[in-house]
């Protein structure tokens, strides 16, 4: 009996503290769009169910393109209109520029001072700034095609070896490869040096992590529960664990860097010219070095940009090849048109295959998502 008594002291006690750090209205409450009337404490989020994108298509046709939702505690306005959207994405850009400041995110990203992530301002035009200039420009990618081209040869030789390919593993190898050499300047082989470090399983985790359910991005005043999911515990680990290998390999380059660099030959519109060769992290590095910059950055943010470029560029590629390919094999037509595209003796100087693929996918399926200029 006393057992029960505690129990159920202690469920009273826990009840009357949730309520008293629930946010209290102030003043006039804000104009909001009709939408479905939330519970106590999870709001809508019991409404979307496992198909979030079905559930809120449903609840646009019975509260129209603009409705609003509270989920958990976060009051939340659903755009489901063309005309609204551009009104929103374009006229307001500015107003609506910054992400939420997810808990998986602050932790992963240094406080959230990457490019996805950081807010809007000063720091995020900045960091933005040295990416298009010095990492995403024509000649920097262009400085990376030889980096492309011996990735695709090494696919080719996975593929050619005979017998069942797994696809998903091989686009996987492959993407992981091109994106090693261009942000780190080292190769990426199966059972080398980054898979003995368990970097492939790093970024499974950070996947998971960044895309899975917190209770504190819903719900603020649990977010003490993230400690009791575990969800803290496995943040701080892979954090960790990206910490100590992102330390290593600029470590490793700053003591490159007191070397001579090697050349390297890009081809010209009318003469070839040597370039020093630099990958991802001699620019951030470089730029972490310049003093005179208004803005300038930290080491941390030196690896927030690099996990940023380089888990968003693998995972982006990856999935673009895996279902680009899934596509067509599930399109018998478009794979015969797509073969037929390819001359004979075709070689990368005759086309380029990039190029040709995007057509192809693009006679497929409609482009369904825009990306704006200023996410990367």
């Amino acid at each position: 009996m006393a057992q029960l008594l505690l129990v159920a002291s202690l469920a009273l006690l826990i009840f009357v503290l949730l309520i008293a750090r629930l946010p209290r209205k102030r003043g006039r409450s804000p104009r909001l769009p009709p939408g479905p009337p939330p519970l106590p404490l999870i709001g809508n989020l019991h409404q979307l169910g496992r198909l979030p994108h079905l559930s809120l298509h449903r609840l646009a046709l019975r509260y129209g393109p603009i409705f609003h939702l509270t989920l958990g505690e976060i009051p939340t306005v659903i755009i489901s209109s063309a005309r609204v959207a551009k009104e929103v994405l374009r006229t307001h850009d500015l107003a609506l520029a910054s992400r939420p400041p997810l808990y998986a995110a602050k932790k992963l990203f240094y406080g959230c001072t990457d490019i996805a992530f950081a807010p809007y301002g000063a720091y995020w035009r900045h960091v933005r700034k040295i990416c298009i200039l010095e990492l995403l420009s024509a000649r920097r990618v262009e400085s990376y095609a030889p980096a492309r081209a011996a990735e695709v040869a090494c696919m080719l030789g996975r593929i050619a070896g005979g017998g069942v390919v797994n696809l998903s593993k091989v686009l996987g190898m492959y993407a992981n490869g091109v994106l090693c050499r261009a942000a780190f300047g080292r190769e990426f082989v199966e059972g080398g040096e980054y898979q003995m470090r368990g970097f492939q399983s790093m970024l499974h985790e950070y996947q998971v992590l960044l895309g899975g359910f917190s209770v504190g991005d819903f719900m603020p005043s649990l977010d003490w529960l993230n400690a009791v999911t575990g969800m803290k515990r496995r943040l701080e680990g892979t954090f960790r664990r990206f910490d100590e290998f992102f330390d290593q390999i600029i470590e490793d380059h700053i003591t490159r860097r007191t070397r001579p660099r090697k050349k390297n030959k890009i081809k010209g519109a009318e003469e070839e010219e040597e370039e020093e060769v630099m990958d991802l992290v001699d620019v951030l590095l470089d730029a972490q070095a310049n003093e005179s910059s208004e803005l300038p950055l930290t080491m941390d943010n030196v690896k927030a940009v690099i996990l940023d470029m380089f888990a968003a560029g693998t995972d982006t590629t990856f999935i673009t090849l895996d279902w680009g390919m899934t596509e067509l094999l599930m399109n018998p037509a478009a794979m015969k048109r797509a073969q037929d595209e390819l001359p004979t003796g075709v070689t990368a100087e005759v086309m380029d295959m990039t190029e040709v693929f995007g057509i192809t996918m693009h006679r497929i399926e409609e482009l369904v998502a825009v990306a704006k200029p200023r996410i990367l």
